[in-house]
């Protein structure tokens, strides 16, 4: 018997198919088996640190991949799909497919952080330098892409884009402009805009201090654009985060979203509130008691923001890793529905239903593109979206 206060109206299957290259046909058989497992929403993630895979006309030598930016590894991702991507005619038909079989629409394109492949690519090209870097006490250090392996690939390119760098900001929006039109000229309403991890996992410069204090080119570029001394690097990317928003309302977009790891971050950023958020953007929760333990899902109610569930610990399947944290399409159905935020900490979850949580679904993260071919990755996951499709529909 279905449990209707579990009942969420967005039931959404995410897929990374910039890391990992996914033909056209498959993608579609992807989208009937999410489908048939009671998920309502297909959100397409085509740009990733190792790959943009949606054709650009702006931008014509830009998309493809690089499996030595693999944060794992160039073993572990696929030279053969480097030059390979979805054309935008390929795209529109996938897309048109799943409206067809009843299934919402939702790209994600990321920023500021994950465009290591771009960041390459348009250095390459135009002979110059987007890059992120840190700056403290007059020493300068790239942003890396990870530091999970020290390959030559990931210490040479930055993690993302520098936001206080208008070339860099101008090359970001001319991206968003141009796929936020293609999409919306096919009917899509609702964009994810990213915003996670945009500092990557590598060193800085003074170890002392946390990463967002060795941006001070970044507490500068805030405390020019806002008039305030005491803006702060964070300040700089909440102005970013709010700009794209507004240019993706600009274009038409109904509900814009983002992640919440660097969400009202202030433990270790030095942010007084000098800038806010638009409360209109959407959080996909996905990091739990982000904010050095200080936020739950409340944080982000309690500031208008709707919110969506993506916590990591039940709803990501990572190519390479499986369930990620060891999940199971068993503790799935014993232990998440699309109310748990926390499942260690009852009294951090809202109480069913609520106006402010629009749903829920199910990642599959392509980091480890080498570790499974498309048919491996589809047997594998089935079982997954089954539970979590059940569990988003309150059924047992």
């Amino acid at each position: 018997m279905e449990n209707q206060k579990y009942i969420v109206p967005e039931r959404i299957f995410f897929l990374d198919c910039a890391r990992k290259y996914y033909t056209p046909e498959w993608i579609k058989k992807m989208i009937l088996v999410a489908k048939a497992a009671g998920f309502n929403v297909f959100s397409i993630h085509f740009s990733e640190d190792m790959g943009l895979r949606l054709e650009s006309k702006q931008y014509p030598w830009l998309a493809g991949g690089d499996h030595s930016l693999c944060v794992y590894g160039a073993t572990m991702g696929r030279a053969e799909d480097d030059d390979k991507y979805i054309t935008q005619k390929e795209m529109a038909d996938i897309v048109r497919f799943a409206q067809g079989v009843g299934m919402e629409v939702i790209p994600s394109f990321d920023s500021p952080g994950h465009m290591n492949y771009a960041v390459k690519k348009y250095n390459a090209y135009y002979g110059s330098n987007i890059s992120n870097y840190f700056h403290k006490h007059g020493k300068v250090e790239l942003v890396h892409g990870t530091s999970r392996l020290k390959e030559e690939a990931q210490l040479s390119y930055s993690r993302g884009i520098d936001i206080s760098n208008s070339e860099a900001v101008v090359f970001a929006k001319n991206l968003y402009t141009e796929y936020g039109r293609f999409f919306r000229d096919l009917g899509c309403t609702k964009f994810d805009i990213g915003g996670d991890e945009l500092l990557g996992f590598g060193d800085t410069i003074n170890e002392s201090l946390s990463k967002w204090q060795n941006l001070e080119h970044w507490d500068a570029y805030a405390q020019r654009v806002t008039g305030n001394s005491d803006a702060v690097a964070y300040d700089a990317f909440i102005l970013y985060m709010n700009e794209i928003c507004a240019l993706m309302k600009s274009l038409g977009y109904e509900r814009v979203r983002l992640w919440n790891d660097d969400v009202y971050r202030d433990f270790d950023t030095g942010y007084t509130g000098v800038t806010r958020l638009d409360p209109d953007i959407d959080v996909q929760y996905w990091l739990v008691n982000s904010n050095g333990g200080k936020n739950t899902v409340h944080t982000y109610i309690d500031r208008g923001h709707k919110v969506l569930n993506f916590i990591s610990l039940y709803t990501y399947y990572v190519l390479g890793m499986g369930g990620y944290h060891g999940a199971t399409p068993e503790t799935i159905a014993k232990n998440w529905n699309a109310y748990v935020f926390d499942p260690s900490n009852p009294e951090n979850n809202p109480a069913a239903p609520n106006p402010y949580v629009l749903g829920g679904g199910y990642c599959l993260w392509s980091d480890m593109p080498a570790a499974e071919t498309e048919d491996e990755v589809m047997e594998h996951v089935k079982p997954f979206l089954t539970a979590c499709g059940k569990a988003l529909r309150g059924k047992t």
